[in-house]
């Protein structure tokens, strides 16, 4: 399975990359498993403040991530 992350704002200074191509094994994955081997992999992130978008939409909460899904992890904003 193919994820695509794209990482913005604060998320992209502590992992020092805008984007990267992960590969797991089976065909989906959850947004807490994928969230877990995320933090494994970048120890900064777990202090960090940041939102999830699963193919260009805000979640919130837990789901499926499926092969050749596009996660963005979003630094907070503010709106007005």
């Amino acid at each position: 399975m193919q994820i695509n992350l794209k990482y913005f704002g604060l998320v992209a200074d502590l992992i020092k990359k805008k984007d990267e191509v992960i590969f797991f094994e089976g065909n989906s994955i959850t947004l807490l498993e994928f969230q877990t081997r995320l933090h494994k992999a970048y120890p900064d992130l777990t202090t960090a403040a940041y939102s999830f978008a699963v193919n260009q939409t805000l979640i919130h909460g837990d789901i499926s991530i499926n092969n050749l899904d596009e996660i963005a992890l979003l630094p907070p904003f503010a709106g007005g």
